[in-house]
């Protein structure tokens, strides 16, 4: 299995995309795509992503942090044994989280497509964190409460524009993920708003901060909004991500990592939890 430019997908992503594939078949045999369109219809307006995350950076000039909620993730190394989505998702709110992810999929992310709905009591914008293969995963996402869907560059090859046109048709916004020029090339034809760089090697799994360094500059911040993913674990990350020209920031592994997610989202910001703080 290749993406559409000639990328070659290797051997820790193929089984995955074939089993989203196989799941995402399942699902529509149970629902049309056509039958989920109408229904979308019916569904409350998005809240919007991007937006959110512009007006955070031109309020504070500080990038805004997407708080990933997941279980686990093919692409890291990170589990966590219990998630209670609602939960996490007030507590990111919180602590000062400008946006949320969590994930449809349960096999790999040891998520559900109730989740994206249960996410919503932290009453932030909600990025659907799936490996999508498939436009009708667009359509799950928005109908079951999503704000924005993750696209994989290096997944889906120059088809990412057709992805993001379908997303866009249903008022989500689509956050475009890069990991090299080629694939920034590519974003940028396809009309990508929003940009991630991924310090993180899809197979290798090893992060690299120097990735973004390189590649947040190319980014034209004037017509596209840049986002730093992968690897960012300190405050001093986050600043040095700021320095490579990120206005927001991704943040997984040191939120799921920790006893208390709330607790780390603070100090990863350097802010003092409300209940800590000397009267």
């Amino acid at each position: 299995m290749a993406a559409s430019d000639g990328t070659a997908i290797g051997p820790r992503l193929k089984p995955i995309l074939a089993q989203r594939q196989a799941d995402i078949d399942k699902a529509k045999a149970k629902r049309s795509a056509g039958a989920l369109t109408g229904m979308i219809g019916e569904a409350p307006m998005t809240r919007g992503f991007l937006g959110a995350l512009y007006e955070h950076f031109t309020t504070t000039g500080k990038p805004g942090v997407i708080a990933d909620i997941r279980g686990a993730s093919p692409l890291s190394k990170t589990t966590r044994s219990r998630i209670d989505v609602m939960e996490i998702a007030e507590h990111f709110r919180d602590a000062g989280a400008t946006c949320v992810s969590a994930s449809p999929d349960r096999r790999f992310f040891r998520g559900s497509i109730a989740d994206l709905a249960t996410a919503k009591a932290a009453n932030l914008p909600i990025l659907a964190n799936d490996v999508v293969v498939d436009h009708y995963q667009i359509l799950e996402a928005r109908y079951a409460g999503a704000d924005a869907v993750l696209l994989i560059v290096s997944i889906l090859g120059d088809q990412i524009g057709e992805f993001v046109a379908r997303a866009q048709s249903v008022a989500l916004d689509a956050l475009v993920e890069i990991r090299n020029e080629a694939e920034l090339d590519i974003a940028l034809k396809a009309g990508a708003s929003l940009i991630a760089v991924n310090n993180r090697d899809l197979e290798t799994l090893e992060t690299d901060l120097s990735i973004s360094e390189r590649l947040l500059p190319l980014i034209p911040a004037d017509c596209v909004f840049p986002i730093a993913a992968g690897g960012i674990a300190t405050l001093e990350d986050i600043e040095r991500m700021a320095r490579a020209g990120a206005k927001a920031v991704r943040v997984a592994g040191v939120l799921m990592e920790a006893k208390d997610p709330y607790d780390a989202l603070h100090k990863l910001l350097g802010t003092t939890p409300p209940e800590d703080a000397p009267e």
